[in-house]
């Protein structure tokens, strides 16, 4: 058998054909790098240098935490963006100026993943667009990117980063069952890839989705659990500082201090390591050990290590001063520091601290100086801090109102009522503020002082009462439970009032509307051919209720009673000029305002215009012929075709013969079947607007008076 021998040219052939296509796709992946996603590395690294709060992540100082108070723990919203992912949002004011660069981003992404999607640069490109989305709010398209990337690279070098913003897109927009089970795959291939950055951010998000739900224990458990398996000294000593610092937040001062001593069992940086001796020393001082904290920060402030950080023991030793008491040392410490360390963001915290300090001593007038220092500058306070002075601004102001709303009407007899209305709201507003403010006694007198002042007629009383209601219904559910009754009675069309009643457990058919009642029971006279009472009804409604809009309905049927079943023309077109005149704009009113005009015109004799002239409408009518009808057929101009049913429908028709309403009031029907007298139990000055019916009607209401 003979051996085939290999020819050098087809080997050499081969070996350049491999050549070209690993040069391929070395050349796809040059260009793409230099042509397009250098750029966009480029231009996100210049957007991220826009945002301020990128700043923390590049940090090169000490943290600022602050124990939290009982009035901030936040409530579990029904919607908007959680609390603990507020920080992540760009708002539009620093968006501006870069939202070009990450429109250009997208574009750009755009160009590889549709030109090159061979070339190495694809993960990377999907995890820059899906920044670009975030950055510019837009969750859903930053979502869909970042599963593009964990699907295509679920393994690749950008995938725990994909993960984890996946995770803050999925608790923006409120899904948090997703998002807690996106956070543990987080947490996976993050140990699996030793991503310890993305390890950290993802147990802090766990810390604070636990935190939000109020899941204390839940919220340290992933960082012990971390620092159990990690192997790593340096990231061990951070996670353990991270769950410290958790603890001091929540007021578990005697807990962090321990674990702020802790830190020091592994390898922590520098920065790490003053951290600790800080935030251990604050926490003895709360725990008032005095002694033992300031040898730590004595041992800080004496280390070269930490001379720039020389303000935040300071800050440490103004604690101590206000913990103390020490009034007059605290005020010579805070002049110096107005001046040594100008909006410095411990320092800040301290001047909201003091200013809860005043608060807790009622002392409001001090503490609201406090608190307008403490919100000069974005820190960790700043929202408590604007919350609590506007609050005690409000405050401020609704007593001095009241209080001298109340001087002024002194010496009087009787206050006017609009000036209880005054008193009321302002005091109502007052015990919102105290209740925001956590003062649940001081709620309670201000609400019942608004319910008491706030005159019966005003509906406002309902909104008074129920707050005042809702606020004693647990201490005193007899009182609350007569409150509900008062609600009901006096104010059962108010929002309140149909609250009480589903409360008290009345049926449906209980509220009664007297305006839809009446209309309903004018229709069905009329139906039953009973006019009279059925015109008694209909006026009712335009007498009573005259801003309802049953009320130009009900005069429609008035008219329509007097043309179609009394055939009595004047009458109709007396009721027909009212509807017109009172209500210009209804339906109603543009369904018989020709007709009215029409027979306006014949009866003061003057010359008809061409619009309301039959022969020339007729010969200008156009006409259109049915499909499967006659010739004879067409459909009229306006053709819309109504009736006077039942309240449920439209009760009116297009008078297209105008001419309808100039019946002979002599062949209209016999005495014995025309309305008696319409003033039985009627106003005084609508029986005047019936004076001013026409003849024909009087003459025919006289010969029944005769007759009776």
């Amino acid at each position: 058998m003979k051996k085939i021998k290999k020819s050098p040219f087809i080997l050499l052939l081969f070996v350049t054909f491999l050549s070209l296509l690993a040069g391929c796709k070395q050349y796809d992946n040059f260009t793409t790098y230099f042509n397009t996603y250098y750029n966009k590395k480029r231009i996100i690294a210049e957007a991220e240098d826009e945002f301020s709060y990128q700043e923390e992540k590049k940090r090169v100082k000490p943290r600022v935490f602050v124990p939290e108070s009982k009035i901030f723990v936040p409530n579990m919203p029904k919607s908007g963006t959680p609390p603990f992912m507020t920080e992540f949002i760009i708002d539009q004011q620093k968006l501006q100026p870069v939202k070009v660069k990450l429109d250009s981003i997208i574009i750009k992404g755009s160009k590889i993943l549709a030109r090159h999607p061979k070339s190495n640069y694809i993960e990377g490109t999907l995890y820059l667009m899906a920044l670009a989305y975030f950055y510019r709010n837009e969750w859903l398209p930053s979502q869909i990117k970042c599963s593009e990337l964990i699907d295509k690279f679920p393994a690749g070098e950008l995938s725990p980063d994909a993960h984890l913003l996946l995770c803050k897109n999925l608790f923006i927009q409120r899904k948090f069952h997703a998002g807690k089970i996106m956070l543990s795959r987080t947490v996976d291939i993050s140990w699996q890839l030793r991503r310890y950055d993305i390890l950290s951010e993802a147990f802090r998000l766990e810390a604070e989705l636990a935190l939000y739900e109020n899941d204390l224990d839940a919220a340290v458990r992933p960082y012990k659990q971390a620092i159990a398996q990690c192997d790593d000294g340096l990231t061990k000593a951070k996670w353990q500082l991270d769950m410290a610092a958790l603890l001091y937040r929540i007021n578990k001062f005697d807990q962090a201090e321990k674990a702020f001593a802790k830190v020091e069992d592994y390898s922590p940086d520098y920065l790490a390591t003053f951290e600790a001796g800080l935030y251990r020393a604050l926490s003895l001082i709360r725990l008032s050990r005095y002694e033992e904290a300031n040898r730590i920060l004595k041992k800080l402030e004496s280390d070269g290590k930490f001379e720039e950080w020389q303000s935040y023991i300071f800050a440490a030793k103004m604690t101590e001063l206000r913990l103390r008491n020490d009034e007059k040392n605290f005020a010579i410490a805070e002049k110096f520091a107005d001046s040594a360390y100008v909006n410095h963001p411990l320092i800040i915290a301290n001047y909201y601290e003091k200013g809860m300090d005043l608060y807790d001593k009622s002392e409001y007038s001090i503490a609201k100086r406090f608190f307008a220092r403490s919100r000069n500058m974005r820190t960790p306070v700043y929202s408590a801090s604007e919350k609590m002075f506007f609050l005690l601004n409000a405050w401020e102001q609704k007593h001095m109102t009241i209080d001298q709303t109340l001087n002024a009407f002194r010496d009087s007899t009787e206050i006017p009522g609009e000036i209880n209305a005054i008193i009321a709201l302002n005091s109502f507003e007052l015990g919102r503020i105290h209740e925001q403010l956590g003062n649940i006694d001081s709620c309670k007198i201000f609400y019942k002082q608004a319910m008491e002042y706030s005159p019966i007629e005003d509906e406002n009383s309902a909104r008074y009462i129920y707050a005042y209601l809702r606020i004693i219904k647990d201490d005193n559910p007899m009182l609350a439970d007569s409150l509900y009754d008062v609600l009901v009675d006096r104010y059962p069309y108010t929002d309140f009032g149909q609250e009480a009643i589903k409360v008290q457990g009345y049926t449906e058919n209980y509220l009664i509307d007297p305006v839809y009642e009446t209309f309903k029971s004018g229709t069905k006279l009329r139906m039953s051919r009973e006019f009279k009472f059925a015109i008694a009804q209909f006026l009712k409604v335009f007498i009573n209720w005259a801003d309802s809009p049953l009320a130009p309905r009900a005069l429609y049927n008035i008219g329509w009673i007097f043309e179609k079943n009394l055939f009595n023309s004047d009458s109709a077109y007396f009721y027909y000029k009212l509807l017109v005149e009172k209500y210009p704009d209804s339906d109603y009113a543009k369904d018989v305002k020709n007709s009215v005009l029409y027979l306006a015109h014949i009866k003061t004799g003057a010359p008809l215009p061409d619009n309301l002239n039959p022969q020339k409408k007729e010969s200008q009518k156009p006409y259109f012929q049915l499909k499967g009808e006659g010739e004879d057929e067409n459909i009229k101009v306006n053709a819309k075709t109504l009736s006077p049913g039942s309240v449920d429908s439209s009760p009116a028709e297009i008078l297209n013969d105008p001419m309808k309403l100039l019946k002979n009031a002599t062949e209209s029907i016999s005495p014995e079947n025309l309305i008696p007298d319409l003033k039985l139990n009627l106003p005084q000055e609508f029986n005047k607007m019936i004076e001013s019916e026409p003849d024909t009607t009087k003459s025919n209401r006289k010969e029944l008076e005769r007759k009776k």
